[in-house]
């Protein structure tokens, strides 16, 4: 049974009377253990609902129209932990003294459906394949990492084989669509162990639906035992021709590339990032694959909107992360100065709560932005990242946009995509907050 949080108003709980602290028990005789239940189970026109108040169970009866939601408002699940002990984990990574989210491993398949985190399956056993089934949680977001039982077990710090391959065969045999990728650690799961990943993923390809290669992040505050090499701008190179030769066959044979290696390749490389049309509907994007060649794309459809000059002399700096810094330079920052009356600069912040190694923008936290400006002359505007701040809008420091905006005694802005409103914030015509 789950504790009933809320009740919506005029719904059909409320008719029912149901009330916060009240307790879910069964719909339709099948046990109600978090949200996903619940809205799985409602759907239906006839309800035998179960709850429990004070310790005293009531059973009502329902008739309602099929898709009507009985109004019940569920505590927050409880995240099933990972019990890995990956070598790469980024989580074990983090520096003390973050808030307590930052330290928890997540490995729920249910938010992996939900939000789309990466989940290994590992403690995915048959009740769990056969709710997913059920209940059709699809599409999943699998971290492979290897289908080479001893690289995995390796990279997972597990004991035994998980049998990852024959989990993925059963939901794809019962039509469950995959996200899959793989954490490249060089020397590891490369060469022959990559090439047989990919394959066993391509063999699965009409549910695994996209493959995505991200490499390792290591942090100054890494304390496994195991060495680990970061991938390097040579190593960068060397993967993109590999992932190449695999995509020709691949969209050969299906239309579509298949394997994507993270935008992180293309600029360690220092290679061009692709076309839109390489990313096949950026199925992995959230993962960091294809979100360059988004934000430039809608930067050029942008572009074409900027006024030819601004009425008043006005600086704007943005503020980016190491990884990204020659593409907002060489594209946004070069497009912006060409507006008459506005000077533009670009200030690089390098990371110093995970180490100068990290350098992609969305794990700077507000400190790392403060040191990167403090000392540097005014602006009428600092333009932030997107994704630099959490959903209670903090930075991993637990910063907020105020406190920095306020220690730099400067405006401060996180993109949001809508350049019009940076603009009207120059102009003085809309509010910064």
């Amino acid at each position: 049974m789950v504790r009933i949080k809320d009740v919506a108003g005029g719904s059909i709980a409320a008719s029912l009377k149901l009330r916060s602290g009240d307790e879910l028990v069964e719909i339709n005789g099948h046990r109600i253990r978090d949200e996903i239940d619940l809205r799985f189970y409602e759907v239906d026109q006839h309800i035998e609902l179960k709850c429990a108040h004070n310790g005293k169970v009531a059973l009502y009866e329902i008739e309602k129209e099929i898709d009507e939601p009985l109004g019940i408002v569920l505590d927050d699940m409880k995240v099933l932990r990972c019990g890995n002990n990956c070598i790469f984990c980024f989580v074990d990574q983090n520096p003390r003294g973050l808030r307590d989210a930052l330290y928890i491993r997540d490995g729920d398949y249910r938010l992996s459906f939900m939000y789309g985190n990466y989940t290994t399956l590992t403690n995915a056993g048959n009740a769990i394949l056969q709710r997913i089934v059920e209940q059709r949680l699809s599409p999943l977001y699998i971290s492979v990492h290897s289908t080479v039982p001893d690289i995995r077990r390796r990279l997972l710090g597990l004991r035994k084989d998980d049998h990852l391959l024959e989990k993925m065969r059963f939901l794809a045999n019962h039509g469950i669509d995959m996200h899959a990728q793989i954490v490249l650690c060089p020397g590891i799961n490369d060469g022959a162990s990559l090439q047989q990943t990919i394959q066993d993923m391509w063999e699965l390809r009409d549910h695994v639906i996209s493959l995505a290669i991200v490499p390792v992040g290591l942090t100054d505050h890494r304390a496994s035992p195991v060495p680990l090499q970061r991938v390097d701008k040579l190593y960068a190179k060397d993967l993109l021709q590999t992932v190449r030769g695999w995509q020709e066959r691949f969209r050969a044979i299906a239309g579509r590339n298949f394997v994507y290696p993270s935008d992180e390749f293309f600029l360690l490389a220092e290679e061009k990032i692709p076309d839109s049309g390489y990313y096949d509907g950026f199925p992995q994007i959230e993962n960091g694959v294809g979100m360059v060649r988004s934000f430039l794309d809608q930067f050029a459809r942008a572009s074409s909107q900027f006024p030819r000059r601004i009425p008043e002399q006005k600086t704007i700096t943005l503020a980016t992360g190491v990884l990204a810094s020659p593409f907002i330079r060489d594209v946004v920052a070069k497009r912006l100065s060409k507006i008459t009356g506005l000077d533009v600069r670009v200030a690089v912040a390098s990371n110093r709560l995970f180490g100068k190694s990290v350098t992609v923008a969305g794990l700077l936290s507000g400190k790392c932005f403060y040191e990167a400006l403090h000392d540097q002359p005014r602006s009428d505007l600092v333009l932030l990242p997107p994704d630099v701040l959490n959903e209670d809008e903090l930075f991993l420091d637990d910063w907020t946009l105020g406190e920095l905006s306020m220690k730099l005694d400067q405006n401060v802005l996180v993109f949001d995509g809508n350049w019009g409103h940076v603009f009207r914030i120059l102009h003085k015509k809309e509010n910064l907050h």
